[in-house]
């Protein structure tokens, strides 16, 4: 009798642990699709308080001032310059040409990224991040329109206050648009820092990098084809964290990067639109030189989502 006693208490016990690793998926599967606070509410209990605010003013789910600057640098087809408040990055894109001819790939273009981050990286962490950022153009650069040749991406990291990573993305993103290359929709990224009090930051500063304990960046490709697809197509890690903190960071992160995929489509239309009326109509040429030197401002210190 003891005997299946013992066995009845082992088998609830194990499906008390069975529940509670469906529950924790079933949670991650909601952070994906329904958001960050959905996730959390359902996976940790509410409560009241107010977070507390960061040492800039914004709350734990606000991103920073981010600026956009198409046609950027002459004599480069495409270019861009891209902002995350004190974070700025700048970005050359020339090709297709060809290349070395060890270099080639008989069914696709390739893809060269060069990252110079000004001595806030060593050398080998500038070779790491060329890399991710080489690993995302690839999924977002149509390279089998153009087999044989090549594509180069030069970045320049002008000052560095944190997401260094997500603005070297979002500014590859955006030069190639400008140099109006094949792609598959609209990459962009942002990062997470998981404080040590467990506390979720999006966008982070250089400070809040440094002091947390875990940092989360992924890249994101928003397609467009017969309904709205979204991929998470890279991502880096830093640091230590739980699955559920990793889940959770990336749930943040996908409604951050819809965002800042609105705030680009709302450039990018603009800077059509311009390049329209220029054609229909004459226009002054200073006036245009002026219109074509001012930035896309958005995402002033606004919640995601």
């Amino acid at each position: 009798m003891s005997c299946n006693n013992n066995n009845h208490t082992m088998a609830r016990r194990e499906y008390s642990m069975a529940f509670r690793r469906d529950a924790r998926a079933y949670a991650s599967v909601v952070a994906s699709r329904v958001g960050y606070a959905g996730a959390r509410a359902m996976s940790t209990p509410s409560t009241s308080a107010k977070p507390d605010l960061r040492l800039d003013g914004r709350a734990p789910e606000m991103l920073r001032r981010q600026r956009l600057h198409r046609h950027y640098i002459d004599f480069a087809p495409g270019s861009a310059r891209y902002d995350i408040d004190e974070t700025i990055v700048t970005c050359a894109v020339y090709g297709p040409h060809e290349v070395k001819p060890w270099k080639e790939d008989v069914e696709r273009g390739v893809i060269e990224v060069e990252i110079d981050t000004a001595n806030e990286l060593s050398r080998d962490d500038e070779r790491a991040l060329e890399n991710r950022v080489r690993g995302a153009l690839e999924t977002f650069l149509e390279t089998y329109e153009f087999p044989r040749l090549g594509v180069r991406a030069a970045l320049r990291v002008v000052s560095a206050d944190g997401n260094v990573e997500a603005a070297c993305i979002n500014a590859a993103c955006c030069a190639i648009v400008d140099a109006g290359l094949p792609i598959d929709g609209l990459l962009c990224a942002s990062s997470c820092a998981i404080l040590a009090n467990g506390t979720m930051v999006i966008d982070p500063t250089k400070r809040e990098e440094s002091e947390a304990r875990a940092v989360v960046c992924a890249s994101v490709l928003d397609k467009k084809r017969d309904k709205e697809e979204i991929v998470i197509v890279g991502c880096s890690t830093k640091g230590a964290m739980t699955e559920e903190e990793y889940l959770d960071a990336i749930a943040l992160i996908v409604d951050a990067t819809t965002s800042v995929a609105n705030f680009q489509k709302k450039s990018i239309a603009r800077y059509e639109l311009e390049d329209k009326l220029h054609e229909d109509a004459p226009v002054d040429a200073a006036k245009r030189a002026r219109v074509a030197n001012e930035p896309m401002e958005g995402l002033a210190n606004r919640p995601i989502g």
